[in-house]
C-alpha cells in the first residue's frame, strides 16, 4: 500500500463528519491572519445565489448532521433572509441548521428563528462582542482573539513524503471538522475538506466536483483526486505556530507563494518561512488556550434532548477548539 493509500484509509469521509458546510459568502468585516477560508486572497466578492442554496441544502436533505451556514460572514450575504426562509424549506428541523458567525449585524432575530446551533467567534473585535453575547449561553462562543496556525505553509514544502502522508491521515480539519458546499464562479462544487475549497477560491481554479444529491454519502477513496490536488500544498497537517488572529499576518511558504504574494497590495503582512525551525509547533489548528475562560458550552432544550444524533454531536464536538 503506498503512502497516500494508506493516508486515505485513515481519513474521514463527509458521512462520518458531524457537521458539513455551506459557504454562501466571501465577504468578512474582518481580516484574520491565516484565515481557514483565505478571504484575503481571493480577487473578488462573491455571494451564493438563492436558487444554489436551495441545491445545496437540498443536496444535504438525508444527510443527519449538522449543516452549518459560514462564510465569510453569513450575515453579510445581501439575502440573507432569503436564504434564511429557503433553509427552513429545505431542512426542516431547527437543530440541523446552524450558523458560523463573528457579528450578526441586523439579523439577530431571524437568526434567532433559523438556526438551531451557533459558533460564535468574534475574534475580539468589539463591534462583533456586542452582537454576539445576547446568544452567549445558547451557543459555542468564544469572544477573544486566538492565534491561527498557518494554511499557507504547504507540509510538502517542510516534510519528506512519508511523514507528510502520515501528518495528512490526521489532518485536524478532516478528523475534526468539515466538507463544504461552495460556489465557483457561479457553479456548485464540494469538497471533501473545507480548507481545500478556499485553495480553490484563492487561486481562481476548479477541482471541486459538480453537486449532486447525496454526494456527501461517497466514500474516501472516491475524493483521491482532491486529496492528492490539494492536501500536499497545505499547512493545516503540519500544525506550525502560526499568529494573533487581529494581526493580519499570512505565514507561507514557496509553494503557496503565489497565493500570499497577492495580499502585498492589500498592505497585508506576508512572512515567508523555509523551515519548521523557523516558527515551531502548536498543538492544535486554532488556539484558544490563553483565553479557555471565554468558552461556554449550550443548555441544549429538552426536545432536542430527544435527537440522539444530535445529542452524540454536542458530546463530540464540544471536546474540540472552534473554528
Amino acid at each position: 500500500m503506498t503512502h497516500i493509500e494508506n493516508a486515505i484509509q485513515k481519513m474521514r469521509a463527509p458521512s462520518q463528519m458531524s457537521i458539513i458546510c455551506i459557504d454562501i459568502t466571501n465577504k468578512c468585516d474582518l481580516a484574520c491572519s491565516n484565515c481557514t477560508r483565505l478571504l484575503a486572497n481571493q480577487d473578488a466578492f462573491w455571494d451564493m445565489s438563492p436558487p444554489n442554496f436551495r441545491l445545496a441544502a437540498r443536496s444535504l436533505a438525508d444527510y443527519p448532521g449538522i449543516i452549518a451556514v459560514i462564510g465569510g460572514n453569513p450575515c453579510m450575504h445581501p439575502q440573507f433572509a432569503q436564504l434564511c426562509q429557503i433553509f427552513e424549506e429545505e431542512i426542516p428541523q431547527k437543530e440541523r441548521r446552524g450558523l458560523w458567525t463573528n457579528n450578526f449585524f441586523k439579523h439577530q432575530e431571524i437568526s434567532r428563528k433559523t438556526f438551531g446551533i451557533f459558533n460564535l467567534n468574534s475574534h475580539g473585535d468589539e463591534r462583533g462582542i456586542k452582537s454576539v453575547t445576547p446568544f452567549k449561553e445558547i451557543s459555542w462562543f468564544h469572544e477573544g482573539t486566538s492565534d491561527h496556525s498557518p494554511l499557507l505553509t504547504a507540509i510538502r514544502d517542510l516534510y519528506a513524503e512519508e511523514e507528510m502522508w502520515k501528518k495528512i491521515s490526521a489532518c485536524d480539519i478532516n478528523q475534526n471538522w468539515s466538507a463544504t458546499v461552495i460556489q465557483n464562479k457561479g457553479q456548485l462544487r464540494y469538497y471533501f475538506c473545507e480548507v481545500a475549497a478556499s485553495f480553490d477560491l484563492a487561486r481562481g481554479t476548479d477541482n471541486g466536483f459538480p453537486l449532486q444529491d447525496g454526494w456527501w454519502r461517497k466514500p474516501m477513496n472516491e475524493f483521491a483526486q482532491q486529496i492528492k490536488h490539494f492536501c500536499p500544498g497545505c499547512g493545516v497537517p503540519a500544525k506550525l505556530k502560526g499568529h494573533r488572529d487581529r494581526d493580519e499576518i499570512d505565514t507561507y511558504s514557496i509553494s503557496n507563494a503565489d497565493i500570499a504574494e497577492k495580499t502585498v497590495a492589500k498592505k497585508r503582512k506576508i512572512i515567508k518561512i523555509n523551515s519548521i525551525a523557523e516558527v515551531g509547533h502548536i498543538d492544535v489548528v486554532t488556539d484558544y488556550s490563553p483565553l479557555l475562560k471565554d468558552y461556554k458550552t449550550q443548555t441544549l432544550p429538552k426536545k432536542k434532548k430527544k435527537k440522539k444524533f444530535f445529542k452524540s454531536f454536542v458530546k463530540d464536538i464540544f471536546k474540540r477548539p472552534f473554528n
